[in-house]
């Protein structure tokens, strides 16, 4: 089985994901407790977070690589303030409560995405997942079975290109990859980096 953590209100339907990917979007299906948990029984070939689900990964990594050969990070991070102002992340908490449509709109344009608004928006959830982004963070990166791969757009509007590169100082023998894109990478494009 394939699975895919996304990241922060990264609908389904806004991305490109093929439907044999088991598609877990963090805080609206599963928080990261939950996360851990769905997975304590599961394995598979491939991991692949985006975002907020790669830095989930990152985060727990000695739990994800003893049940996945292969793991994969889109624009991932250690602590997201670190490169985002968290007075941004508060407006877009405070904003959440009266135009959660106008937040999620203006995070997927800036993300790369055609923007998707859910029918029913599940607006705690969301404002969870911003928290979430204000505080979590980790310290190291470290696993005997694997070396994960990490993927970052050169031109992501959300995280600089220096994410990855801090990342690859947590984790020096990584395989890094800053190509052509966004926050989004199409997910087409992503496949040619998936070990065969």
């Amino acid at each position: 089985m394939k699975y895919f953590i996304s990241g922060w209100a990264g609908f389904r339907e806004a991305l490109d994901v093929p439907e044999e990917w088991h598609f877990i979007v963090p805080f609206i299906d599963l928080d990261e407790a939950g996360i851990l948990d769905f997975f304590k029984n599961k394995s598979g070939k491939t991991l692949i977070g985006w975002s907020t689900g790669g830095h989930i990964i990152l985060k727990n990594f000695n739990f994800f690589t003893s049940r996945f050969d292969e793991i994969i990070v889109v624009a991932g991070f250690r602590k997201f303030t670190d490169y985002v102002n968290p007075r941004i992340i508060k407006k877009m908490i405070n904003k959440m409560e009266l135009e959660p449509e106008e937040v999620i709109k203006q995070f997927h344009i800036n993300a790369g995405l055609n923007p998707y608004i859910p029918e029913s928006i599940d607006k705690q959830a969301l404002i969870e997942g911003l928290r979430f982004l204000l505080n979590s963070d980790f310290n190291s990166i470290s696993s005997l079975k694997n070396k994960p791969i990490f993927i970052h757009g050169s031109m992501d509007k959300i995280l600089p290109f220096r994410a990855l590169s801090d990342l690859k100082k947590l984790y020096p023998s990584a395989e890094t990859h800053l190509i052509s894109g966004f926050h989004w990478i199409p997910f087409k494009i992503l496949n040619t980096y998936i070990p065969r």
